[in-house]
C-alpha cells in the first residue's frame, strides 16, 4: 500500500502592496507572488484597503499643516490594519498566511492559521542603517515601530529573511529564536525566460578593455562617485575602461570619454528591459559601492547573467554577494583604488575571473532565484 502524496497547502498572501504592481518594492512583490502562484494557482491576496486609504488621507492632512512624519508604524494604525485583515480573512480559505513586509498587518492579527513572515530587514536594523531619517522621527513613533515589529515576529510561526544581517537583528533585537528563522536570497526581478535568451557565462576577454556597469536610482547613496573614480583609476593604469550608468546620474558625465549615461530603464517596457539585459550580458563587473542596502536585487540580477559584483559589506550585501565566489564585498569606506586593485587582479588571472562568472550563474540556478524561494515558502507552510 502506497501513501497518498501530501496535499500542497493553499496560501493567502498578506501584504500592504499590490503584488501585481511591478513598481511595488522594485518588482519584488510581483515576482514573489508570481513564483508562489506557479505552485499554488489559487493563492489569494489580502490587504487592509480601508486602513491604508485612511492612513494616506491622514498623511496628506498632516503634511498640509507641516507634519512630515508618517504614522504607518504606529500602534494605532497597526491595530486598525490588523483588525481589518482579521475580518477579511474570515471570508477567505487558506492553510497558511504569507505576510510580506507586513508587520503592521500582523501586529495584532488573531488567526489560527500559521503565519510565514517575509522581509529583507527588521525595523531595528533599517532604522540604524538609515539613521538620519529615523532620527528625525519622534521617539514615541520609533518605540511604536519596534513594538509593532516585535509583536509581528512573535505571532509568526516561521520567518523568512533575505539576509543573515536581518536574521541577526531579529535574534538580538527582538529575541526571536534562531530555529524560527530561515535565510533565502531574493531572486532577480527579470523573468527567467528572458534571462536565458542571453549569454549567462562570461569569458575573460578584456582585449577591448573592461566594461563596468552601475545600476541605481540613487547616485549618491549607491556610490556613483566611487565608481567614476574607479573607472578613471583603471584608465590611469593603462587599462581601457568603459562605464555604463543605468538609473540616476549626472547627465554631464556623458561628455566624459568612456562614460555612457543610459538613464532610467523601465522593466515594464520590453525594449528598455532588453537594453538592461544586454548591459548585464556585456558587463564584466557590476560595481555598486552602496553605503546602505537591505539586500540588493540588482546583485541577484547580475549573478543570473554570470556577472561578478563589487560592493561594500553593508546590510544584506554580504548575503546577496558571496565574497570571493560571486564577487567581492569590501569594507565600508574602501577607496576606488582598492576596487581597482581587485579588478586588475582578475584581469591578470582570466581563469579565476571565469570561475567566478560560473559561480555567479551556479548560485542563481541553485539558490538565488524565485522558484527556489517559492519552494521554501511552501515547505514552511507545510510544517
Amino acid at each position: 500500500m502506497t501513501n497518498a502524496p501530501a496535499r500542497k497547502p493553499h496560501l493567502i498572501l498578506l501584504s500592504p502592496h499590490n503584488p501585481k504592481d511591478l513598481r511595488a518594492w522594485s518588482g519584488t512583490f510581483f515576482y514573489a507572488y508570481s513564483a508562489l502562484q506557479e505552485l499554488d494557482p489559487d493563492i489569494i491576496w489580502v490587504d487592509a484597503t480601508v486602513a491604508d486609504a485612511i492612513n494616506r488621507a491622514l498623511i496628506k492632512i498632516a503634511r498640509k499643516i507641516g507634519i512630515k512624519e508618517a504614522f504607518t508604524a504606529s500602534k494605532a494604525f497597526s491595530y486598525f490594519a490588523s483588525l481589518e485583515c482579521r475580518l477579511r480573512l474570515l471570508f477567505k480559505k487558506g492553510d497558511a498566511i504569507v505576510a510580506i513586509t507586513a508587520s503592521t498587518h500582523v501586529y495584532a492579527l488573531k488567526t489560527s492559521r500559521p503565519i510565514i513572515f517575509v522581509s529583507d530587514a527588521t525595523y531595528a536594523c533599517i532604522s540604524i542603517m538609515y539613521e538620519s531619517y529615523f532620527a528625525a522621527l519622534p521617539q514615541w513613533l520609533r518605540d511604536n515601530g519596534n513594538a509593532v515589529e516585535r509583536a509581528a515576529l512573535k505571532r509568526s510561526r516561521h520567518i523568512l529573511y533575505a539576509s543573515e544581517w536581518a536574521r541577526s537583528s531579529a535574534i538580538h533585537d527582538y529575541g526571536i529564536p534562531a530555529s524560527a528563522i530561515t535565510v533565502m536570497p531574493l531572486g532577480p526581478n527579470i523573468d527567467s525566460e528572458i534571462i536565458d535568451r542571453f549569454k549567462t557565462v562570461k569569458s575573460a576577454d578584456f582585449s577591448r578593455g573592461v566594461r563596468l556597469l552601475f545600476v541605481s536610482a540613487d547616485w549618491k547613496r549607491k556610490g556613483g562617485a566611487v565608481v567614476l573614480d574607479l573607472k578613471r583609476n583603471l584608465q590611469a593604469r593603462g587599462i581601457p575602461c568603459e562605464l555604463f550608468l543605468v538609473g540616476t546620474s549626472d547627465p554631464s558625465l556623458q561628455s566624459e570619454n568612456g562614460v555612457h549615461v543610459l538613464g532610467r530603464l523601465d522593466k515594464s517596457n520590453p525594449d528598455q528591459l532588453m537594453t538592461l539585459c544586454t548591459q548585464y550580458e556585456q558587463a564584466h563587473f557590476l560595481v555598486l559601492p552602496t553605503s546602505a542596502e537591505a539586500f540588493g536585487v540588482v546583485f541577484s540580477e547580475a549573478q543570473a547573467f554570470g556577472c561578478p559584483s563589487l560592493t561594500y559589506a553593508v546590510g544584506g550585501t554580504t548575503t546577496a554577494v558571496k565574497d570571493g565566489e560571486t564577487g567581492f564585498t569590501l569594507p565600508l569606506g574602501a577607496s576606488a583604488v582598492q576596487y581597482a586593485d581587485i579588478i586588475v587582479s582578475l584581469v591578470n588571472d582570466p581563469a579565476r575571473y571565469e570561475a567566478m562568472s560560473i559561480g555567479c550563474r551556479r548560485r542563481y540556478e541553485t539558490e538565488a532565484n524565485w522558484r527556489v524561494w517559492a519552494q521554501k515558502v511552501m515547505e514552511l507552510a507545510a510544517l
